[in-house]
């Protein structure tokens, strides 16, 4: 994917006079296999938990068959 196009000190000066100022952040990779496996983890404690409490009026059977219909 690569670097997004550095801005030049004039673009950034003027986004600092505006009120903006630059950070970076870090995400997840969301392709890496350990990423995956726990989330899919953590999604299973979620149903676990809310099904110990008793919590089935948000639970759709449904929901991963219709997960990726448009």
């Amino acid at each position: 994917m690569g670097r997004p196009r550095e801005i030049s000190p004039e673009e950034r000066a003027e986004l600092i006079r505006q009120g903006y100022r630059p950070i970076e952040i870090w995400i997840p990779d969301t392709t890496s296999e350990a990423y995956l496996r726990e989330a899919a983890r953590q999604a299973r404690a979620a149903v676990q938990a809310d099904q110990q409490a008793g919590i089935t009026e948000l639970v759709d059977e449904n929901a991963a068959e219709d997960w990726d219909k448009p």
